[in-house]
């Protein structure tokens, strides 16, 4: 009998020394969740006294939402699966702190359940970086997504751009049965002003224009700057009436733009459909619109008809 319980002792001693080893926090508790053991990590890295601990209440080491968490999730899944694995929880240093840390747990034959606490402040430090650096990896995306569907002058939408969103459009329009009207904007000798008065002033000229159009559109409005001194708007849901009076209150906005003594003036070729088509349809024919409008005099407004 003797013999036996030095057995037991050594054993325990071997036991209680390899969980002291261990670089993670040892625990038992017994069935009414009294804390029966502690390994050393508790002290030498949470500072926490035996006599704080043993016969103690784990409750004394959890904050109030890991307590909760424990008592609605933890112990159940314990008494259906007999075993726990990566709970999440928090734990208190002995100074206060609070310290995240990772939970195994399992439940013993004789009700009480053995933990092992993993402490979690570096995992999430880095899941935290690494939070950061997917919002600036999105960011960078969002960055070079806009640089590739917007005119680096005048930062309307560029010609790729406008061609798939337009496609969109025209699709969404007649499925709904709605008409689309198309603008194409073509600034008035600008050749002109590029050789007289330079490329910098024509890019002035543009970057002006852009900004208005931009101002002068409404959201649901797609505006391009489509080539050179070329410039698309599609109007979704616009009636011809509409659209005129829209071209008209455009034709006296690009006049305050003075280049020189002289006011911009644009040509504007429409197109308008109300039933299926496609983009390349519907520009063609607005490009002949405003080729109309050019032949007429310019610093005027054409809609495209079939029989013209």
């Amino acid at each position: 009998m003797i013999k036996v319980e030095e057995n037991n002792i050594e054993h325990n001693k071997v036991v209680n020394y390899s969980l002291d080893s261990f670089p993670c926090g040892a625990l038992v508790t017994n069935s009414a969740r009294v804390i029966t053991y502690i390994n050393s990590y508790f002290t030498k890295q949470l500072l926490w006294q035996p006599n704080d601990l043993i016969g103690k209440s784990v409750d004394v080491l959890f904050t109030l939402s890991s307590r909760i968490f424990f008592q609605s999730y933890l112990i159940p899944t314990l008494l259906h699966e007999k075993v726990c694995e990566e709970m999440q929880l928090i734990i208190f240093h002995a100074d206060g702190r609070r310290i995240p840390i990772t939970v195994n747990a399992s439940l013993r034959a004789d009700g009480g359940i053995s933990w092992s606490l993993f402490n979690a402040s570096k995992r999430d430090k880095l899941y935290e970086e690494l939070i950061k650096t997917r919002e600036t990896l999105e960011i960078q995306a969002e960055k070079l997504k806009l640089l590739a569907s917007t005119d680096e002058l005048t930062e309307l939408l560029n010609r790729r751009e406008m061609k798939y969103r337009s496609s969109l459009m025209l699709e969404q329009a007649a499925r709904s049965h709605y008409s689309v009207s198309l603008l194409m904007l073509d600034v008035d000798h600008f050749k002109k002003i590029n050789d007289t008065m330079g490329h910098l002033e024509g890019d002035r000229v543009l970057k002006k224009l852009g900004q208005l159009l931009k101002d002068f559109g409404r959201k649901t409005d797609l505006i391009s700057r489509f080539g050179g001194e070329e410039f698309l708007i599609m109007l979704p849901d616009t009636t011809q009436s509409d659209t005129l009076l829209l071209c008209r209150r455009l034709h006296k906005l690009i006049a305050e733009i003075k280049v020189g003594d002289s006011s911009l003036s644009v040509s504007i070729g429409v197109s308008i459909c109300d039933e299926q088509i496609s983009f390349i349809d519907l520009f063609t024919q607005a490009d002949n619109a405003v080729y109309k409008a050019k032949s007429r005099g310019r610093n005027r407004t054409e809609i495209y008809l079939d029989n013209s």
